[in-house]
């Protein structure tokens, strides 16, 4: 089993990259939008979308 994400670090290494742009790969498309669900409630100025397993977060511009 994987040990879960540190999410809040994960979101200031998205707030100190240069694009403004970070894609993470989940376990499968579903827990990809359970968790892009779950971070849009807790986090608000960011942009999360999926593509299968693929979660693509971004600041807004």
């Amino acid at each position: 089993m994987q040990k879960p994400r540190n999410w809040p670090a994960i979101i200031e290494r998205l707030n100190n990259s240069a694009s403004g742009e970070l894609k993470i790969r989940m376990g499968s498309p579903g827990s990809a939008q359970v968790t892009r669900c779950r971070l849009l409630a807790e986090w608000s100025n960011i942009e999360i979308t999926t593509v299968g397993a693929i979660l693509h977060l971004r600041l807004p511009r």
